[in-house]
């Protein structure tokens, strides 16, 4: 099989990333592929950076954006530009091991009614451990990160599985499967747009896992930190309740919704005794845009609901997993390590 791969990276000033990035491509067993390199607008001169040095050493196509689409639209406008059979989305803090192209393939061969696969990803300041091995759906509407910052030798970690949602850094996808159910969906802008994905994903009869022969190693947040927090936390907010609202039942939304509201509310409201007025302000912002944009959600749910072949309860056996109570301790603490 020698099937033309597009990888698509969307930059925002991310110039400093490029160079460990775009070698790592240049030293890849599996040559049949394309780079789509979407730029957002960028101030820094990550465009001239890719030409002088790389033009002639990789098939690469530069796209220019006169604004910033996003992480969504960003992708979204390398897909339109794009030609292979298999579509990979790599973020440009990220450089991948030589075999990656040449092993992530092979997961379609592997794994029946594969829709998405995510390799490993493991972090670039720290190779011992690893970003995240995908995530699960829980009870409490939050996201269960499997693997998170954890030693990536273990071998549970280093096993094939299915998971609710893989992390858009490092993800392949096929192109006729994109083709029935689109890509991301533009209005998420940033954050949670690969787990929309994924929900459609399943949604639709397809599966996705977690591929762990493919590797790449990630910086993790080189361009979202230079976004400012409560910036992050209205998409973060927002782009789940309408994920939620476009791609699950009504059953399971009668489930979810109050307890999403509560637990964000009651979030919302230790920021405020932080004296975090703006968080504060995110949450309800995110409500409000959900409440204002309602009939075109609605929309959006006809079209998922048509493609719709399997119900929720199906999905959620394979991919729900509810964490002990330590394990959101422990994911604050850590993130909170991280930004600081």
């Amino acid at each position: 099989m020698n099937n033309l791969i597009s990888i698509i990276i969307v930059n925002y000033n991310g110039k400093k990333w490029l160079q460990k990035c775009f070698d790592s491509l240049v030293d890849q067993t599996y040559k049949n592929f394309e780079v789509i390199f979407v730029d957002n607008n960028s101030v820094d001169d990550s465009i001239e950076f890719l030409e002088k040095n790389y033009s002639d050493k990789i098939n690469l196509k530069i796209v220019k954006s006169d604004k910033n689409l996003g992480f969504a639209g960003g992708n979204n406008l390398g897909y339109e530009n794009s030609d292979g059979e298999y579509v990979i989305l790599l973020n440009n803090d990220t450089c991948v091991e030589k075999k990656y192209l040449e092993n992530f393939t092979k997961a379609f061969s592997e794994i029946p009614n594969l829709g998405c696969a995510q390799s490993k990803i493991i972090l670039m300041n720290d190779k011992q451990k690893l970003d995240v091995v995908g995530s699960y759906w829980t009870s409490s509407s939050f996201l269960y990160h499997f693997g998170f910052y954890k030693n990536q030798e273990e071998e549970r970690y280093n096993e094939v599985i299915p998971v609710f949602s893989n992390k858009g850094a490092s993800i392949i996808l096929r192109r006729e499967i994109i083709e029935k159910i689109g890509l991301f969906d533009n209005d998420f802008w940033c954050y949670y747009e690969e787990t929309d994905l994924c929900n459609r994903l399943w949604s639709a009869g397809y599966e996705c896992w977690y591929y762990p022969k493919a590797v790449c190693y990630h910086a993790n947040g080189g361009t979202s930190l230079t976004f400012g927090n409560d910036f992050i936390q209205f998409h973060n907010f927002k782009n789940k309740l309408l994920s939620f609202l476009k791609n699950f039942e009504i059953i399971t939304l009668i489930k979810i919704i109050p307890v999403y509201l509560l637990i964000n509310i009651l979030l919302s409201i230790f920021w405020l005794f932080q004296g975090k007025f703006k968080h504060f302000m995110a949450i309800y912002r995110a409500i409000f845009w959900n409440i204002k944009n309602i009939k075109t959600t609605l929309e959006k749910r006809k079209i998922i609901k048509n493609l719709r072949t399997k119900k929720d309860k199906e999905i959620f056996l394979k991919t729900k997993k509810n964490p002990r109570l330590s394990y959101y301790l422990y994911l604050f603490i850590n993130l909170k390590k991280y930004k600081d």
